[in-house]
């Protein structure tokens, strides 16, 4: 969070990271991270099983079109009109926050990156039956609670991609994460001037 704040490092790690690192807590990893199509809970072959051969909670990995990406808790409109609040879930991800003027984000993120980063917020879908399509921004809805924001980018690179952006320190603040619960948050309108 201090690299973040105090010299822009904004880090996009791999997709296959968030993958390898589904332990089931629905923090930082989901088997189902970048892909093109929905997994399918139970995947049948009959003419297959007759010779003894099953399948079970077998994945459709479609090829993505993103290689890494970096993700980022919204407050969306529901938010601000009271209809929703932060999940308690949300301490688990550590002790502090980073609270950030989006747009002035968003605009430093644009304005360095040398590859081309697509943004927005991330729908979520329930498990199907039969295959989903799905997009960069697809989660599963047991991570709805996350209201994630996320940038994502396709580079050749094996490692994590790092976006240097500069000192945010004027856009952004370090809080305790418990005290989000507490907080009292106002919108501001942005007009083209701004």
């Amino acid at each position: 969070m201090e690299k973040l704040l105090n010299s822009g490092e904004v880090y996009f790690n791999t997709i296959d990271f968030f993958r390898k690192n589904d332990f089931g807590d629905y923090l930082r990893g989901d088997f189902a991270e970048g892909l093109k199509y929905s997994p399918l809970p139970n995947f049948r072959i009959p003419s297959l099983e007759k010779h003894g051969i099953k399948f079970k909670n077998a994945k459709i990995n479609g090829d993505t079109e993103i290689s890494h990406l970096y993700s980022m808790y919204m407050l969306t409109n529901e938010f601000w009109e009271g209809k929703m609040h932060f999940a308690k879930k949300i301490i688990e991800f550590g002790d502090y926050a980073v609270i950030i003027k989006p747009r002035e984000f968003l605009e430093k993120i644009l304005k360095k990156a040398k590859v081309e980063v697509k943004y927005g917020p991330s729908s979520y879908y329930r498990t199907p039956t039969i295959p989903l399509s799905l997009n960069p921004f697809s989660k599963r809805e047991e991570f709805k609670y996350q209201n994630e924001f996320r940038f994502v980018i396709n580079s050749n690179l094996k490692d994590p991609v790092i976006i240097k952006i500069g000192d945010i320190s004027d856009i952004a603040i370090i809080v305790p994460t418990e005290s989000l619960f507490n907080m009292e948050f106002l919108k501001k309108e942005y007009h083209e001037k701004e």
